[in-house]
């Protein structure tokens, strides 16, 4: 009886030892801590495991255990394209099942008030994996199905916000959220105020590009919005100083800015110094609360507005030569100090 026990606690103790002996490198491979660093990796679409591991290898304390993760897991036969931030101290079981699910780091993609969709697009360019004349392709293609004549009717569509997306997202996927979120925008009720207002979609968003680039405190919006509706209504020009600079940049490049507003006879469709009605398309992209302004508008019977000097605010009327006396003084303290 005791030999018997002696020979079930010697293969008790080889059992164990085997499993020490096996289990140990099995635990390190897969628990132990590989990633070096915090760092952001960016996997191409249609990239192969050997390019991953180039990627992976300066940040690894070891690659060959890495790779021996990766193929237990089958990893290699299923690269998922994305942007995938490593954690200092990570272990390559967790980083293999990240890689293998697609779980990526999102890109925070802020989309500005951009004056043209070349700008929109060299900013994508620089934030997702497509170039920037990959999207601005793809919008002109779009436009075209759509029967537009000119790419920058689309900017309807897309709303300044900041928006949480795939670092690998294609054009065609970024413009269908895009165009999702302008449909549920443009519900029953907002339709109906515009239609209110005499004004066709595009209209109303081509009238409130006037008022995002008027404006600067958020409370003066539904002013802005109904003085320039009282010009319309009135068959007057509606003498907007952007458009005015739109003009200019859209002649000389849009990296070019202007400070003040000096010539007003630049012959463009979008100078509303010379051309009555709105321009023939938005001067820029407006942001939803600044549409929501042009809708609900304030009731008023000013036709002028003037900036006061070194507040951001405007003195608005309806008399000219109120006006004419507002504008001296705000050009002579431009003056003062000298704004060209």
């Amino acid at each position: 009886m005791r030999k018997i026990v002696i020979v079930i606690t010697i293969l008790f103790l080889l059992f164990s030892l085997g499993l020490i002996i096996l289990g140990v490198p099995y635990y390190k491979r897969n628990y132990y801590s590989n990633v070096i660093q915090d760092k952001i990796i960016y996997i191409p679409t249609q990239a192969n495991y050997d390019q991953v591991k180039k990627l992976l290898t300066p940040y690894l304390k070891d690659i060959e255990e890495f790779d021996k993760v990766a193929h237990a897991e089958k990893y290699p036969e299923k690269v998922k394209a994305g942007r995938y931030k490593l954690y200092a101290g990570e272990n390559n079981k967790v980083l293999v099942r990240r890689l293998l699910l697609g779980k990526q780091d999102e890109v925070h993609l802020r989309v500005k008030p951009y004056d043209d969709l070349y700008e929109f697009a060299s900013d994508l360019g620089k934030n997702l994996e497509g170039d920037s004349l990959k999207f601005i392709n793809y919008f002109k293609k779009q436009a075209l199905l759509k029967g537009y004549k000119d790419v920058e009717e689309l900017k309807i569509y897309f709303t300044p916000d900041t928006y949480y997306m795939d670092w690998n997202t294609s054009p065609e996927k970024l413009f269908s959220r895009f165009e999702a979120i302008h449909n549920r925008f443009w519900n029953a009720k907002r339709k109906k105020e515009a239609q209110n207002l005499g004004l066709s979609i595009l209209e109303v968003y081509t009238l409130a590009s006037i008022v995002q680039r008027e404006y600067v405190k958020k409370d003066e919006l539904p002013i802005i919005a109904s003085l320039y509706l009282n010009r319309l209504s009135k068959n007057m020009k509606l003498q907007s100083d952007p458009t005015v600079q739109y003009a200019e940049r859209k002649i000389y490049g849009f990296k070019v800015q202007r400070k003040r507003v000096k010539n007003v006879s630049t012959d463009s469709p979008y100078n509303t110094y010379k051309y009555k009605g709105l321009p023939p398309l938005p001067i820029c992209i407006p942001e939803d609360f600044v549409i929501d302004a042009v809708l609900n508008p304030a009731n008023t019977d000013y036709l002028f507005m003037c900036a006061i000097k070194n507040t951001g605010r405007h003195a608005f009327t309806s008399s000219a030569a109120e006006h004419m006396k507002n504008a001296k003084e705000y050009i002579n303290w431009l003056n003062s100090i000298n704004i060209k």
